[in-house]
């Protein structure tokens, strides 16, 4: 954010000149095509991260994006959020990746994010943080959202094997903060198509939330996040996303779709 404001006031003082290609692109309000692998999808400017994208010569693999919080719906055209701490809350980045079946498949990436960097080495298989099969499975929830808890004591009993000799280390405090909680939906066959890492239910959320308003907790330092990605398989696509853990609370945004998430139509529908 401090880095935009920087390059407006650059802009403002005429330090950096605008080429008038890159100002016919943001004044446009023509929809903007762009492709993801063999994917061509239309989306309003105002949608993409960098409101001026896709550049002159865009990637065909990845795409970003950005939303708002409750509404779903992106920032109006020119809107610097950077100068507005509430819309900078509520916003929602997405990042959209075409996979190359030839080097990785939707499924295969997707099983990776539920293992351990090496899978083959034993230490990291022994790290509770990072082995489905030694987290605390819980009820489903949402038409089959399973979520795994951390299970704290065995990650702490994992940090002081590790760290004997450093209490900070293996303390509850850093336990806490270092044990993300899990959930994931399964397909028909058993792949996971949407997998939610967030950080530790016992973290308070940081935010406020009273109706549509918006606040940070006064009494908390930090706000707590997630980080969703799911699968579009017959695209090819793989979304990862990140938001604040306190909208997964609420009635609305997430709650009600936490399986497909809302970037999915957003993508699907603009084909």
């Amino acid at each position: 954010m401090a880095v935009e404001q920087i390059v407006d006031r650059l802009i403002a003082d005429q330090n950096i000149a605008i080429d008038s290609e890159h100002q016919a692109r943001q004044a446009s309000a023509q929809p903007v095509s762009f492709r993801l692998g063999p994917n061509t999808f239309s989306l309003r400017r105002n949608f993409f991260y960098f409101q001026n994208a896709p550049s002159a010569a865009p990637t065909e693999a990845v795409v970003n994006l950005s939303i708002q919080w409750p509404c779903l719906e992106p920032l109006p055209q020119g809107f610097n959020f950077a100068n507005d701490k509430d819309a900078s809350m509520r916003a929602i980045s997405i990042t959209a990746r075409y996979l190359d079946p030839e080097r990785i498949t939707v499924p295969a990436a997707m099983q990776r994010t539920l293992l351990p960097l090496d899978p083959e080495s034993p230490a990291q298989r022994a790290n509770p943080l990072e082995n489905l099969a030694m987290r605390l499975q819980g009820d489903a929830v949402h038409d089959g959202l399973v979520p795994y808890y951390a299970d704290l004591d065995a990650v702490e009993r994992y940090l002081r094997n590790r760290h004997p000799g450093n209490a900070r280390v293996h303390s509850r405090e850093n336990t806490v903060q270092l044990s993300k909680d899990w959930c994931i939906w399964r397909g028909p066959g058993g792949d996971p198509l949407s997998v939610i890492k967030c950080d530790n239910r016992e973290l308070p959320d940081g935010l406020v939330i009273e109706g549509p308003v918006v606040e940070d907790d006064p009494a908390v330092q930090r706000r707590a996040a997630c980080d969703h990605q799911f699968a579009l398989p017959t695209l090819g696509i793989v979304v990862e996303m990140s938001y604040a853990r306190a909208f997964c609370r609420t009635g609305a945004g997430l709650n009600s779709a936490s399986k497909r998430s809302f970037a999915q139509p957003v993508l699907e529908q603009k084909r």
